[in-house]
């Protein structure tokens, strides 16, 4: 009888081995699931890489033709003739002057003055710019706006200031006009560009 009071009935070892198999259960959910994460992370991971080393493949097979395209236009004729002809920035300040003074007069404005602008170095290009003011009317700045910038190679008008008043002309025969014009008083820069030495 003692014996048998130190066996574990069936029902102990049947709520053991439940135990066991419950602790064994959760253990192997728990690593399983740990696995299945660290799968699913590496999974993921190698699909961007995939992606990027696509994408990069791509890009390397476009590399060539991008190439011949930047050398053809390096070579085109008509690109270089937008850039400003002269070798150093000053000359080229100097003619952008020149040029300015001209097509003021020609439109029937006067210039009062210009200034050379430092040069910046912008890209593959060194920007000239000069600043101006002159003159004129309406019809006068449109023309000079129009001339400047319908022209080869590119000039660029930027910062544009005017002010305007009401003046009276003078007739030929002394005498003010009983009617009013507007005068214009502008101040801009023009830039242009020159190709840099080296690019």
């Amino acid at each position: 009888m003692n014996g048998a009071a130190t066996e574990p009935g069936w029902a102990h070892r049947l709520a053991a081995l439940s135990l066991l198999l419950l602790v064994g259960g959760a253990l192997y959910l728990a690593v399983d699931q740990a696995l299945i994460g660290r799968y699913r992370y590496y999974q993921s991971s190698l699909e961007q890489h995939q992606g990027r080393l696509a994408q990069l493949e791509r890009m390397a097979g476009t590399r060539e033709p991008v190439q011949q395209l930047i050398t053809k236009i390096q070579q085109d004729r008509n690109v270089t003739a937008q850039y400003l002809p002269q070798s150093a920035p000053a000359l080229a300040a100097a003619e952008l002057q020149q040029r300015l003074k001209a097509v003021v007069e020609a439109a029937g404005g006067t210039l009062q003055s210009t200034q050379a602008l430092p040069p910046v170095e912008e890209g593959g290009a060194v920007k000239v710019a000069i600043s101006a003011t002159m003159n004129g009317d309406a019809g006068s700045l449109q023309k000079v706006l129009y001339d400047l910038e319908s022209q080869t190679p590119l000039l660029f008008v930027d910062n544009l200031e005017l002010s305007a008043r009401a003046t009276r002309p003078r007739l030929p025969s002394g005498r003010y006009a009983t009617y009013t014009r507007m005068q214009l008083n502008v101040q801009f820069e023009i830039s242009g560009y020159l190709r840099k030495e080296d690019g």
